[in-house]
């Protein structure tokens, strides 16, 4: 006997998880991204089924309550839930709540130990980036000490060629006017 599921909406999954359907859509293409296939109308428009709900639940439950990033959270979905309703698999068998309980608490395990690895790269690479600032911050202190040494130095150079000057007009305005009154006495 051939086991018959009930096909959902774009509208009916959006409002059973309480998202809009621009959100669904989203979630959808980056299921897909990853190799998940739901089932499609005549008019390519997507039809839901009842592992798609599942799956989508605990998708919904990465991005939400995990602050997720899309592409994530559909890689680890697709490869705990596999990619849709086309794969071969066994008929879906009910479990006891518990089981369930056991099975989301190693996924959430898995998750957990996937965010802390991820916090500890990014921690690395924190650090790695704060040696460079510090280093770069040292080496542009070196560069205004030179710089304004050199400032320093060409100021100097400027003022002793400036006081140079004025003394050698002096000595010409000096050395004008003695002569200048040296020919008139001659005269």
């Amino acid at each position: 006997m051939e086991n018959i599921e009930k096909a959902y909406s774009t509208k009916e999954i959006s409002v059973t998880l309480g998202i809009g359907n621009s959100t669904l859509r989203k979630w959808c293409l980056a299921l897909e991204k990853n190799g998940y296939k739901f089932f499609r109308n005549d008019r390519e428009q997507r039809l839901f089924v009842d592992s798609d709900l599942i799956t989508l639940k605990h998708f919904q439950q990465l991005v939400q309550n995990h602050n997720m990033q899309l592409d994530d959270a559909a890689r680890i979905v697709v490869d705990r839930f596999g990619k849709g309703p086309f794969q071969e698999r066994t008929d879906i068998v009910p479990v006891e709540r518990r089981d369930f309980n056991r099975s989301n608490e190693r996924s959430n395990e898995r998750i957990n130990q996937q965010l802390l690895e991820h916090i500890r790269t990014q921690e690395e690479y924190m650090k790695k980036q704060e040696k460079f600032n510090e280093e770069l911050l040292r080496r542009l202190d070196q560069q205004k000490q030179y710089i304004n040494k050199r400032l320093d130095e060409h100021d100097k150079l400027l003022t002793a060629s400036l006081k140079a000057s004025l003394e050698a007009k002096k000595k010409e305005s000096f050395w004008s006017r003695f002569f200048k009154i040296k020919k008139k006495t001659a005269n």
